[in-house]
């Protein structure tokens, strides 16, 4: 080893150097193990230096005492604090470095001279100790922030610029120390672990609040994480004030405002090491939960209080940018929170002063929830409603439906609502989320002469109410909002929504081709103006009409692509998301996805069964959610669903299309299950509302027919329904018509016919992806299809597709599908009657009951008369009271 200078080692003696700074800390009794920071750690190479850099609070001294208690190799460890000169900067270091090599080495006899860190020569020696090190080490410098004396920092730069491959260097503290950061960075040279990394993910922190013993629902810890932005000093103070708080409700609400020791903390901590100019800057934007650099000067009063910001972001990472040019700024959550609140107690007069700041700022540049939001913050009635007179209908469109209610009623209460114009935009708006009452309340107070703009909105607030109710005639006698050619601002948006509620009429009515062109017209223009909700709106119309034209590819398509356009939190409020989640929901069981149709269903607030302003939506969802159930085997379940939507439906009048795809629904699932009665209530009900002569009314009673084993009538019905010139009501009927056909030939032995019938009705299913009749069909057309299987040339995708269902619909899901006469036997095996007093009722043969009764055991998994009823009982097979 080289022998340091004399001249180096006959300076002053070391500075002495408490142990504490030189001792990796002990970890929280309770400290939570967070592997990936500790495989962060662990990526980074010899050659790099690793930067731990966050603000206080973050963890970062657990995670390094973590990382270096579980590694190999010697670790030495500097905890650096504001009384650390030259001297006992280099003291420290050289009294750990040695902790890791023997007695007596050359790092125990190196000197220290008056300027170490300007003294090239022991800055050489500091570097030969380091590279002729036995062992390679890792060297953790905590808390490098509080160096901020020149020597020291000149020295850790030096000590970083001459690192060896011997000594793998890692630097914590709550600013990046002033090195060449980016250079490094540029080089591939430095490993960073910094806020938003440390920051606790929602699975960490419900293992760290189980791993404390504190029971919190999944509501409530994410408001946790959203409050403290997974900083771990915010996460443990609210922990303790957890433990203390007999509503957890309120305290999360307002974790800053309500958690003295979390507020404690921010002042001691953070905000007392601010200058008061930043702090200025700090209070001003805190009413903003983001601010523009622009809307920041205008608050503080500063035109410089953007960069005030941008320093903020680099020196503590308590302030987060975004955004085009990254000048939109963020103040972390729980420092924000300390701050408004601290504003609002001290200067309420201030903190109003600069709401009506930000109301003008936001209002000057178009339509906006902030701007509104600030205005009433402000408490500037007259301010908040010209701002919702002037941009009232653009937000509306714009799918702000919340925003404009809140405000309106904002106004209500203080008496400034007199102009019918602001009774009739909320009414606009409550029409988007499918609250009719409301609307109809407002139309009633908004009655009486106005000016132009109000009266055509009330023309247009009719129509609309007209089009809730699915009620065409309504529609007719309320004059409509002429469309004019497109023009910019609010003209435009309420012609578009006049378009859509017309163009989705036609759909509903049964006359899709015509509500395509004037939803496409709105589509595009909505597309032009950035006009997000209006353009979710017109594809979820396009989807109403691809489904009544029986594209139900496209219909799910389109569904999807609309809530995809609008995946905010106002969205799954509104009536177009109750269409779009219905549409997809519609797919998905025809495709034979039962479980898939239940989580779209549920994807939306359930819209009530009965409101008679409702439309024929609820109706719908009731039949798709009652099949479901039924496909999944929960029959019970599914048939009552079924029929209370029928009942509710059949108080109202529906269009025709809503009546058929109820009908069709439950008189299958009812035929498929047993329930003779329910079935039969279903086809009379859809005679009433359709007619007997309905194609759609004619399959139904194919379908009864093939189920009564009266084939040849139901060999004309379904002629009829599939050679006749008219269309059904419900177009993936035509399916399932060819599938019963398919099994009709096979019992009448025309096996030829049948193979022929069963690729119809997988052409079709191909091309409409209608694949439930054949995923949920006969057992008998199933066996063909398995029979054939790899003979169907372009078709063979569609095969495999639906036996792939099938087989997805285990024993366990797969509803129990027996024939007429098996669920004639089943209906008597709970009384006392004998198997020959049975078969003497049904006048059948003794053995033919025998064959019944083994079948029924077969498909049932019973061994017993009783097992076969329990059996029964538990799939909705029979009821629960039958003797």
């Amino acid at each position: 080893m080289e022998t340091p200078p004399e001249s180096t080692r006959s300076a002053g003696a070391r500075p002495g150097v408490p142990r504490v700074k030189t001792s990796i800390p002990l970890l929280y009794p309770r400290h939570q193990r967070r592997q990936r920071l500790l495989d962060m750690l662990d990526a980074g190479g010899p050659e790099q230096v690793t930067i731990v850099s966050a603000p206080a609070g973050f963890g970062k001294t657990q995670l390094l005492a973590e990382w270096a208690a579980g590694l190999a190799g010697p670790v030495a460890w500097v905890s650096f604090d504001a009384a650390d000169d030259d001297r006992r900067f280099w003291a420290a270091l050289l009294t750990a470095i040695g902790s890791c090599v023997e007695p007596g080495s050359a790092v125990h006899r190196l000197a220290i001279p008056g300027a170490p860190s300007g003294d090239p020569e022991f800055l050489a020696a500091v570097a030969g100790i380091v590279d002729a090190l036995p062992t390679p080490i890792r060297l953790i410098l905590d808390d490098v922030h509080e160096l901020t004396a020149a020597e020291p920092l000149h020295g850790l730069a030096a000590l970083t610029r001459d690192r060896s491959s011997r000594m793998r260097l890692v630097l914590s503290g709550r600013t990046d120390p002033p090195l060449s950061v980016a250079r490094l960075r540029l080089n591939g040279e430095l490993c960073e672990i910094r806020a938003e990394q440390l920051r606790f993910r929602l699975p960490e922190v419900e293992a760290k609040l189980a791993a404390e013993g504190l029971e919190l629902r999944p509501a409530q810890v994410r408001l946790l994480v959203e409050q403290t932005g997974g900083w771990a000093a915010g996460l443990r103070l609210a922990e303790i004030s957890l433990r203390e708080t007999d509503d957890p409700d309120r305290f999360l609400a307002d974790l800053a405002g309500n958690g003295r020791a979390v507020s404690d903390y921010l002042v001691g901590e953070v905000l007392s090491r601010l200058d008061p100019d930043t702090l200025d800057v700090l209070r001003a934007v805190s009413i903003c939960d983001e601010v523009p650099a622009e809307l920041a000067a205008a608050l503080a009063l500063r035109p410089d209080a953007g960069e005030v910001l941008d320093a903020m972001e680099h020196r503590t990472a308590l302030v987060a940018s975004h955004g085009i040019g990254r000048t939109t700024y963020r103040i972390q959550a729980l420092l924000r929170a300390h701050l408004r609140a601290d504003l609002q107690r001290r200067r309420p007069d201030l903190a109003v002063a600069l709401h009506v700041r930000a109301a003008a700022w936001y209002a000057d540049r178009g339509p906006s929830v902030d701007a509104l939001t600030h205005a009433r913050l402000g408490g500037d009635t007259g301010q908040v409603a010209a701002l919702l007179r002037r941009h009232g209908i653009r937000l509306v469109a714009e799918g702000r439906h919340s925003t404009v209610r809140t405000t309106v009623a904002w106004l209500a209460d203080r008496h400034a609502a007199a102009d019918p114009w602001f009774p009739l935009v909320d009414a606009l708006a409550a029409m988007e989320v499918g609250d009719t009452r409301a609307v109809d309340s407002h139309l009633t107070a908004a009655g009486g002469p106005a000016d132009t703009d109000t009266d055509e909105l009330r023309l247009l607030v009719r129509s609309r109410r007209a089009g809730l109710a699915v009620d065409a005639q309504e529609m007719e006698r309320v004059p409509a909002v002429a469309p004019g050619p497109p023009t910019e601002g609010e003209r435009w948006e309420i012609d578009a929504m006049a378009r859509l509620d017309q163009a989705f009429m036609k759909a509903a009515s049964g006359h899709p081709a015509d509500a395509i062109g004037p939803a496409r017209d709105v589509l595009d223009g909505s597309r032009r103006r950035r006009h997000g909700y209006l353009a979710a709106r017109a594809l979820a119309v396009l989807s109403a009409a691809a489904a009544a034209a029986g594209d139900y590819r496209r219909m799910s398509a389109l569904a999807e692509e609309a809530d995809a356009v609008m995946p905010g939190s106002e969205w799954p409020a509104t009536a177009a998301a109750a269409l779009t989640s219905t549409l997809r929901a519609y797919g998905a069981l025809l495709r034979a996805e039962p479980a898939r149709c239940l989580e779209h269903l549920d994807a939306v607030p359930r819209p009530e069964i009965g409101d008679p302003v409702a439309g024929g939506l609820p109706y719908i969802r009731s039949a798709l959610r009652g099949s479901a159930l039924v496909d999944l085997g929960r029959v019970g379940e599914g048939l009552a669903e079924l029929a209370t939507g029928r009942t509710a439906a059949a108080v109202l009048h529906n269009p025709p299309q809503v009546t058929a795809i109820v009908a069709t629904l439950e008189h299958g699932a009812a035929v498929a299950s047993g329930r003779t009665d329910q079935a039969r209530a279903a086809l009379a009900w859809a005679e009433d509302e359709l007619g007997t002569s309905v194609l759609d009314v004619a399959f139904l009673h194919g379908r009864r027919h093939v189920d009564l084993g009266r084939w040849e009538a139901a060999g004309d019905a379904l002629r009829t329904v599939l050679d006749g010139p008219a269309s059904v009501l419900a177009p993936w009927t035509r399916v399932e018509a060819r599938v019963l056909r398919c099994l009709l030939a096979l019992r009448a032995g025309r096996r030829h016919h049948a193979r022929q019938e069963l690729g119809r009705a997988l052409a079709a299913a191909g091309s409409t992806g209608v694949l439930r009749p054949l995923a949920f069909g006969p057992p008998d057309v199933v066996e063909l299809l398995t029979r054939h299987l790899g003979g169907f040339g372009d078709l063979e995708p569609v095969a495999g597709r639906v036996l792939e269902l099938r087989h997805a619909l285990g024993p366990a899901d797969a509803p129990i599908r027996l024939t007429a006469r098996e669920r004639d036997v089943l209906g008597l095996l709970p009384t006392q009657r004998s198997l020959e007093e049975i078969a003497g009722e049904l006048t059948v043969s003794h053995s033919t009951v025998k064959t019944h009764v083994k079948a029924i055991y077969a498909k049932l998994d019973a061994r017993s008369r009783r097992e076969a009823v329990t059996a029964a009982r538990r799939h909705g097979l029979i009821g629960a009271t039958t003797p």
